[in-house]
């Protein structure tokens, strides 16, 4: 059977979420081995309801794995990874490459999700139909991938994600000491972050805890600290015109505008922000054609941008603690009446200032962390900015938003929307507005976030080029 009818079969295809690009790929070079590898990876993460930073960490350490096995039949191509040895010039003549990348991700795949090794074992059959591993050259190329993953997960064992819970109790778990100034019902700093009381579908009550604290202090890959582009920010709090923009937001909200809020949104149980631009990435490779070679080099430097954007950003939550629009709104405009959306079901409502809601589920009003700087913003812009750089800016991007699509607010839109964007910078800005409309971020939090992120992408940039310069490189495509 064909690899495309076998990533047919398993339900692999050009999508972002729900949402099906009208883009689909005719050439024979795709798609390549990495898109499968890269719906296991998004299928994981969504069914391990994992935060935006995790999820990020591992985009990262699956396509730094897979470069470096790639790596090692490139001769033109470094690593990044000590340890690793080039295979023969022979060898990389052969189609061995596809053996050693999907190995590769097979166990990185292994050791984060080890309850869905049943999956990858699937996936694993899929991206290799055709391809037995037989020969000496073949299983080479089979150690040559799991070499790779094993290098980086070592790597990886002690960069101080605390992923074995070795740090402090719990895998993931803070192991800085964070405690929030602000509890519930008691705001001693209002500038500050306040976690709220937040129930659950299934009538569960608790208190929110800052998602990762220590994220910042995690191992980046190319930024030379979590810091170095940590934006100026006087953490006064949110001007008037910036919390009045928020209120005027909430109060325009339309169809349009609410479903571009849940397009973006990608809440716990979703493929996340940072999944969702490899979802884009699926369809710039549909469109380009891509290579193996081109996917591999394209996820490497994503997924590395993906990782040093959360590092980033949550350096920047973490060091200002700064306060979201939901507590902001509500003490500034305390016993005074204001415009709003009124809620499901509702329209523009008027409201007493301390009942305000942001356009998000009730069960997760507002996120589980500071607001400076948004993360949407930060990962959107370092994509952007890595895939623009590949491959340039131009690009159809039309996504078809069903009728009554919004799971939380069900009437919403009241008829099929289109989204689309004709380039990967306006999705990027796009992506950071949306949680100003939802009522999620202020604007400060959106374009600090954009230009982090910009950095960001800028410096991954610079060290992938040193690695592999595909700038140089006539072949990447064929």
């Amino acid at each position: 059977m064909r690899r495309r009818e076998l990533l047919a079969r398993a339900g692999i295809t050009t999508t972002v979420g729900v949402f099906t690009s009208s883009v689909r790929a005719v050439d024979i070079h795709w798609p390549s081995v990495i898109i499968g590898w890269n719906a296991a990876v998004t299928s994981s993460i969504a069914a391990s309801f994992m935060g935006p930073t995790v999820a990020a960490r591992v985009i990262s350490m699956v396509y730094e794995a897979v470069y470096n096995a790639w790596a090692a039949y490139r001769p033109d191509a470094g690593f990044s990874l000590t340890g690793l040895r080039k295979r023969s010039l022979l060898e990389a003549q052969r189609n061995l490459k596809s053996i050693a990348v999907s190995h590769a991700a097979y166990t990185v795949l292994s050791d984060l999700f080890p309850k869905r090794i049943g999956q990858f074992d699937i996936a694993l059959a899929q991206a290799l139909a055709g391809l037995p591993v037989t020969s000496l050259e073949e299983i080479a190329a089979m150690q040559t991938g799991q070499l790779a993953a094993q290098t980086l997960l070592q790597m990886r064992a002690s960069d101080g994600s605390n992923q074995y819970g070795d740090l402090a109790p719990g895998a993931y778990a803070d192991w800085t000491g964070y405690q929030s100034v602000n509890s519930p019902g008691n705001v001693v700093d209002p500038m500050q972050w306040q976690p709220l009381i937040v129930t659950n579908a299934q009538g569960v009550t608790s208190t929110q805890k800052f998602l990762t604290p220590h994220w910042g202090r995690v191992r980046p890959f190319a930024l030379p600290s979590g810091s170095v582009f940590r934006p100026m920010f006087t953490n006064g709090g949110p001007t008037i015109d910036e919390v009045n923009e928020i209120i005027s937001l909430s109060a325009g909200l339309n169809d349009a505008s609410k479903v571009q809020v849940d397009f973006f949104a990608n809440n716990p149980g979703s493929v996340t922000p940072p999944g969702q631009w490899t979802k884009f990435a699926e369809i710039v490779s549909a469109t380009d054609r891509n290579s193996l070679d081109a996917d591999v080099v394209m996820f490497f430097m994503l997924g590395q941008a993906m990782l040093d954007a959360s590092i980033a950003a949550w350096d920047a939550k973490r060091a200002y603690n700064s306060v979201r629009p939901i507590s902001s709104i509500r003490t500034m405009y305390a016993g005074q009446f204001i415009q709003c959306w009124g809620g499901v079901g509702n329209g523009v409502s008027t409201m007493r200032g301390e009942d305000w809601m942001p356009y998000q589920r009730a069960t997760n009003p507002s996120p589980n962390f500071p607001e400076l700087v948004s993360g949407h913003s930060t990962f959107s812009a370092a994509a952007a900015t890595v895939l623009i750089a590949l491959r340039g800016d131009q690009i159809s991007l039309v996504f078809n938003f069903p009728a009554r699509g919004i799971r939380f607010d069900p009437t919403v839109p009241a008829a099929a929307t289109t989204l689309s964007w004709p380039s990967l910078s306006a999705v990027a800005e796009a992506a950071g507005f949306s949680r100003r409309y939802g009522g999620i971020h202020f604007a400060q939090g959106d374009l600090k976030g954009r230009a982090l992120g910009v950095a960001v992408g800028a410096t991954v940039i610079k060290r992938a080029a040193a690695l592999y310069d595909w700038r140089t490189s006539p072949n990447l495509r064929n």
